[in-house]
């Protein structure tokens, strides 16, 4: 072997074995030297990062406090605003609520493709309402049909449907007389957007899209504070669920499922099994016997301010408002309901010019508008045939 290939092969060995033993003491603190100095550059971008946060926390407190006074002025000078409006509106002999109520009663009324669907959701609610009278069913006006048949005696203006509280109870009394009748349906759908079951009173015309929605409610015995904030959080815990559990399916694309849909039954015991849990922790009744409050049914699409709880007292006896000449059921403490739901229920609403539940398209096909005169002209009350359709 030659001197040069010893030598190359000797390096490489020295290599190789220096390779393997521990670092010098010296190549140590090297190295414990430039951790240490990117430990201190971490901390100080993690101090500078924390500086800028608490700079950016001090400049929203102060937005936010300078958002509630402007909040508390912009409040200000409306009611100071609405009490001289008042004043000035008021006639002679005539208090500030009689003042309010010409008010609201003199506004203009829908019109076009609107005016004949509240025209015939009128129609439809009236025979709901016989409907309920001839099978002794009992159900209470909730929401906007409270408050347009308080303020206008009619539908708010810029609304567009019927809302009806019915104890479960008494929901499936109606669904039993429903499908021993033939002129009418009760329909279940259920809804992505709002995580709710829609259910609905209509007419055996598939093509008429006038309905009334049926909220169900639950008596409970007990403290009805009580039971009413373990029902909305028993209601959140069954929408995080259904939530989670649905985001991939054909619900979460398809938004609105009913009939058949194969999903159908699933979220039924979803729901199921968590009235069974409500019911290990509030103390449901079958029927008013015994019953000191009623709850909102966990299906129900959520409130944008609560109205509960709902003492017993506030809602039994026989007290009914005027709506379109029906007599129709609301709450004995309808004022106090009112105020939760609404607030102030004489100021108007934000979304006067935007509240719209069904969509123009829907009601204004021709096949739609059709059942809506036939249902005005006939009276709505006969089951239709195929050729009746036509």
């Amino acid at each position: 072997m030659s001197q040069g290939k010893a030598w190359t092969m000797n390096s490489r060995l020295i290599a190789g074995i220096k390779g393997r033993l521990p670092i010098s003491s010296r190549s140590l603190r090297g190295f414990r030297a430039q951790d240490d100095a990117r430990y201190a550059q971490l901390l100080q971008v993690i101090d500078d990062q924390r500086k800028e946060l608490d700079k950016a926390q001090e400049s929203l407190d102060r937005l936010e406090k300078q958002c509630r006074a402007l909040n508390e002025t912009l409040e200000y000078v409306h009611d100071s605003n609405s009490v001289m409006y008042w004043q000035l509106f008021r006639g002679d002999n005539e208090t500030t609520e009689q003042a309010q109520l010409r008010f609201f009663r003199g506004l203009p009324k829908a019109e076009g493709i609107h005016a004949l669907f509240q025209d015939a959701e009128a129609r439809l609610f009236e025979l709901f309402d016989q409907f309920c009278r001839d099978h002794e069913i009992s159900y209470w006006g909730a929401g906007g049909t409270v408050l347009g048949a308080f303020r206008q005696q009619d539908f708010i203006p810029w609304d567009d449907d019927i809302d009806v509280y019915i104890t479960r109870e008494q929901l499936s009394r109606l669904e039993k007389a429903v499908r021993e009748d033939g002129r009418f349906r009760v329909t279940v759908v259920w809804d992505w957007y709002v995580s709710c079951k829609q259910i609905r009173f209509r007419s055996i015309d598939e093509a008429n899209p006038c309905f009334v929605d049926l909220f169900p409610l639950d008596w409970v015995s007990g403290d009805p504070e009580d039971a009413w904030q373990v029902c909305t959080q028993e209601r959140l815990q069954f929408v995080q669920g259904i939530r989670e559990q649905y985001a991939s399916s054909s619900w979460s694309r398809d938004i609105y499922i009913s009939g058949a849909d194969p999903l159908i039954p699933a979220l039924e015991s979803d729901l199921n099994a968590h009235l069974e849990d409500l019911a290990t922790r509030v103390s449901i009744l079958p029927t008013a016997d015994g019953a000191t409050g009623l709850i909102r049914g966990i299906e129900n699409i959520d409130e944008v301010r609560q109205s509960g709880p709902y003492l017993t007292g506030d809602w039994t006896g026989s007290t009914t408002l005027p709506f379109r000449g029906i007599s129709v059921p609301v709450p004995s403490n309808y004022r106090e309901y009112l105020s939760k739901a609404y607030g102030d229920y004489m100021a108007l609403p934000r979304d006067m010019h935007s509240h719209e539940h069904v969509a123009d398209e829907y009601i204004a096909s021709q096949e739609s508008v059709q059942a809506m005169r036939r249902m005005l002209s006939d009276g709505g009350g006969q089951a239709l045939g195929d050729e009746e359709r036509k």
